[in-house]
């Protein structure tokens, strides 16, 4: 299942990373998220990378993101992703 616009509004200036976890009340199988980049975009090239998962013994699954800007501007950005198929 897709998902769009999760999460706060993040800005990330040149060369800066965040790092986002996500989580369902059970394992969805293998997610993919990615910066969904909202405008103005002030030069912004957001990549996604260090995708993780960890599943607990209860059988819930978080997962793991980092997004680094690798552009000449900053722009805000959340998640956007969903499983692999």
């Amino acid at each position: 299942m897709a998902f769009n616009n999760v999460g706060p509004l993040t800005f990330l200036a040149p060369g800066q990373t965040a790092f986002w976890n996500y989580s369902y009340g059970g394992d969805r199988g293998t997610q993919f998220a990615s910066a969904d980049v909202k405008t103005p975009n002030q030069g912004a090239v957001h990549l996604a990378d260090q995708q993780r998962k960890r599943k607990d013994n209860n059988g819930n699954a978080t997962y793991f993101v980092a997004i680094h800007n690798q552009g000449v501007g900053g722009c805000f950005h959340n998640l956007q992703g969903g499983g692999m198929s």
